[in-house]
């Protein structure tokens, strides 16, 4: 059952429906939290705070799109704040993290990888479209069950798919070139 049936079904006084729909979401949001931001504790609290709100909120809205697009946006608005917040505080903090590192090597990203990434999916998009829309659907978080269903795949298919999917990442990554 997706989140909009359980939604029909919570709104209309089903608390199972509402619990279960509740607990889906907080796993879902808690998921694409943590692709976006990468520190799983605040990850969590930022998926805890918007199912909050979404519970608090959601019987006295009427939803022009759907309630399962108006719940990823007010997830994705958290998501969007807190990023906010950590540019404001910039380096005024030190994380434990920070501490830990100090004997190692520091990690400085490389500014190119975003651009070379795009440019590879986009060269996997074009020899395979399948492909590149499983390793996104993916990178955002949809279940293996979400992604068959959505691109009518058995499950062994999509595990053989993502598998040559990130293959060609790969190279492509390495060379530039995906075949």
């Amino acid at each position: 059952m997706g989140i909009n049936e359980l939604y029909s079904e919570a709104d209309s006084g089903n608390k199972s429906a509402e619990n279960e729909l509740f607990k889906y979401l907080l796993e879902r949001f808690g998921q694409f939290a943590h692709h976006r931001i990468w520190n799983k504790e605040d990850a969590r609290d930022i998926a805890q705070e918007a199912v909050m709100l979404i519970a608090k909120e959601y019987k006295s809205i009427s939803f022009e799109v759907s309630f399962q697009a108006w719940a990823y946006k007010v997830l994705n608005n958290k998501i969007l704040s807190y990023i906010k917040k950590r540019r404001q505080r910039g380096d005024k903090v030190v994380t434990v993290a920070d501490l830990t590192n100090v004997g190692e090597q520091i990690f400085e990203p490389d500014t190119g990888l975003r651009t070379k990434l795009l440019d590879c999916l986009g060269k996997i998009g074009n020899l395979n479209r399948r492909f590149a829309r499983i390793i996104d659907l993916h990178y955002l978080g949809f279940m293996t069950s979400e992604v068959c269903e959505k691109l009518n795949l058995s499950r062994d298919g999509f595990y053989s798919a993502l598998h040559r999917a990130r293959k060609m990442l790969e190279i492509c990554l390495k060379t530039g070139d995906v075949k």
